[in-house]
């Protein structure tokens, strides 16, 4: 304690001067009414001004009145030297006036202490225009983020690390019926039917604490989204993650996809009803490419051959037709060929040929070849069907 004290008494007036001088920060410290009294070489720096221009003038000729601001100087510095609670930020935004006319954007602190029984305030000035463009470009690409967010075709839903929502766009409220005010700050989970709410908070929970920044919630199965007047609809949602400042920020982007999953439906109704018919139709029928190869066969169709169970990628006409080893000659595989070949070129094809039988007996089969074109005109299929016209 002695040494301490020792140390302490050893410190002399100039050492102290050493610190002010030499700290980066402009330190000024004026008297009450807003005379200057000291002014720092950091201050002389930031300024431009020396001490002798000014010591003894007002501290408003570094802070002059601004036209689109009635405060006053004076008045906001003893209002913040007199803050009680010295824990709380004092930093004073105030546009600062060098000597050559400059202006800039600056933090003042202020505190209020006394030296020698005079009441002083030391003030501390820190240029922040670096600062300022910072903020006015995160402010304005976040406007323009926003924005484009706001118009976006899926839903935009934000939500915390608490899983509260943060964020809802338009589209989310055209979706689900709430206007965004309405969700702000309330969980995530009253987007969802009560059966998933739980399930969906652990997923998102563990995807928070995962490596990945984004996947599909679908990829897990069925995402089912719930409107405010109760009505359930099936979505599409993928999911990413960032953190700035050690907060986690979750956003989903939905999208509804009740008409296509109508239109999914319908297809596979479709599908369905097409396959029923195809394969249990009497009349040998398949699907060919134009340039003449299976792509689908049905059982008719199977019928005819010698058995083979591998039809689909060969030519129509090299397929192991039942009875084919027993044609007198190959003018039936060529005739076969040729009229693909018409067909592929737009032409409806119709002929009779012979079917050979190991039985001895000769069948005759109605072959039809239709094109099926695009909206372009261009062949993209062609239906054979084979009848036995004996």
């Amino acid at each position: 304690m002695t040494n301490l004290t020792r140390s302490r008494k050893d410190i002399s007036p100039a050492f102290f001067k050493t610190i002010v001088e030499s700290v980066p920060e402009a330190i000024i410290i004026a008297a009450p009414d807003g005379t200057i009294a000291y002014f720092n070489p950091a201050s002389e720096r930031l300024l431009e001004y020396t001490q002798d221009e000014v010591i003894g003038r007002n501290i408003t000729m570094l802070v002059p009145p601004q036209p689109d601001r009635r405060a006053d100087v004076m008045k906001w510095l003893e209002r913040w030297a007199h803050e009680p609670d010295e824990t709380q930020s004092r930093f004073l935004d105030l546009i600062a006036q060098s000597k050559s006319g400059r202006q800039m954007p600056v933090d003042v602190r202020v505190t209020e202490r006394e030296i020698e029984g005079e009441r002083r305030y030391f003030i501390t000035v820190r240029d922040n225009t670096a600062r300022r463009r910072e903020q006015a470009s995160f402010k304005e690409a976040h406007l323009k983020a926003s924005r484009i967010l706001q118009i976006a075709e899926d839903g935009i839903v934000s939500a915390d690390a608490a899983q509260n929502i943060t964020f809802f766009n338009l589209k989310a409220e055209q979706m689900f019926g709430y206007r965004a005010e309405d969700v702000l700050g309330r969980p995530l989970s009253m987007l969802l039917p009560e059966r998933y709410r739980h399930r969906h908070a652990k997923e998102v929970e563990a995807f928070g604490t995962g490596k990945q920044a984004s996947r599909k919630m679908n990829e897990r199965g069925a995402v089912v989204g719930l409107r405010k007047n109760g009505e359930e609809f099936p979505m599409e949602v993928a999911i990413t993650k960032v953190t700035v400042g050690g907060a986690i920020t979750f956003t989903a982007h939905a999208r509804d996809v009740t008409r296509r999953k109508h239109q999914e439906d319908l297809l596979k109704e479709s599908e369905r009803r097409f396959r029923a018919i195809f394969d249990h139709a009497f009349e040998a029928m398949g699907l060919l490419s134009p340039d003449g190869t299976v792509l689908e066969i049905n059982r008719a169709g199977r019928l005819m051959t010698e058995g083979s169970s591998q039809l689909v990628g060969l030519p129509l006409w090299d397929l192991p037709w039942a009875g084919s080893d027993l044609a007198p000659d190959d003018s039936a595989r060529q005739r076969l060929k040729n009229a693909i070949a018409d067909a592929a070129r737009g032409d409806v094809v119709r002929y009779t040929a012979d079917l050979y039988r190991a039985e001895g007996d000769v069948r005759k089969i109605d072959i039809s070849l239709t094109p099926v074109k695009d909206e372009l005109g261009q062949v993209v299929y062609i239906v054979p069907e084979g009848r036995d016209v004996t």
